[in-house]
């Protein structure tokens, strides 16, 4: 019976096992070259999705102080214009130069802090006009302009979103209300407190009312990420809330 010849074993020479290991090396080369590009367009991607988010939360921050505020101001300066014309002729001046900012300033990703400062102090000077005397409104804020002009810029109505909510959750027309707000800058940092008297429905920025603790932490998250602290303390009585963060580089120039 014939049987057929055997074959010789197949040996893999050392042109082949280099060809092999190249070939590896080009494949994970290129699914690293692969991987790295997909890494850097899901980086600016989420990059992208972060500023828009971050663009759409300042609108929306924007949009939350406006029609309301608005509202109730122009029907105080309707119910001065013959009680009191002076007074609704400074009214207007204030409200016009509130405005200005809302349309030009907020549309800046950093302002400077004066700007900010002057903007909370027209604010305020269009809420005492609204209620009695029963709510006391005390400010420790730069006085001039100039004071801030080298101490940096922060976000545009990043600060007024406290105060406008001491205002909306604080003050009482049953009970005497009490309103304290400060700002100063130390180390290349600003220190910003607001406090306020609480009503009985409770604190400051409850997610129901106003822009909401949650919002303003986020907005700050994407800012700032690790670097800025905000605490509130809250007690019977009293709401309280404490922002500190780095102000950035100031270039713009700031009339006196």
């Amino acid at each position: 019976m014939h049987r057929p010849e055997a074959k010789p074993p197949v040996i893999i020479g050392e042109h082949d096992v280099v060809r092999c290991i190249i070939l590896v090396l080009l494949l994970g080369m290129n699914l690293g070259v692969k991987y790295y590009f997909k890494s850097q367009r899901d980086h600016q991607l989420m990059k992208q999705l972060e500023h828009d988010h971050l663009a759409q939360q300042l609108e929306y921050l924007k949009y939350q102080i406006n029609p309301h505020f608005f509202m109730n101001t122009l029907n105080n300066i309707h119910a001065l214009v013959d009680i009191n014309p002076e007074q609704a002729k400074r009214s207007i001046v204030i409200l016009s130069k509130m405005m200005r900012y809302l349309l030009y300033e907020s549309n800046h990703e950093m302002i400077p802090l004066s700007k900010e400062i002057s903007f909370i102090n027209n604010y305020i000077s269009l809420m005492r006009m609204r209620y009695t005397e029963k709510v006391q409104v005390n400010t420790d804020l730069p006085d001039s302009p100039s004071a801030t002009a080298s101490d940096g810029e922060i976000p545009p109505l990043l600060l007024i979103t406290f105060v406008e909510n001491a205002f909306k959750h604080g003050v009482s027309y049953q009970h005497d209300t009490r309103i304290d707000i400060s700002a100063r800058t130390e180390d290349g940092r600003l220190l910003f407190c607001c406090s306020n008297t609480k009503k009985e429905e409770g604190g400051m920025l409850k997610e129901e009312g106003g822009v909401g603790l949650k919002n303003v932490r986020r907005r700050l998250d994407i800012i700032y990420q690790d670097q800025y602290s905000l605490q509130t303390e809250e007690d019977d009585q009293l709401y309280s809330v404490r922002l500190s963060l780095p102000l950035s580089a100031s270039h713009t120039p700031i009339a006196s």
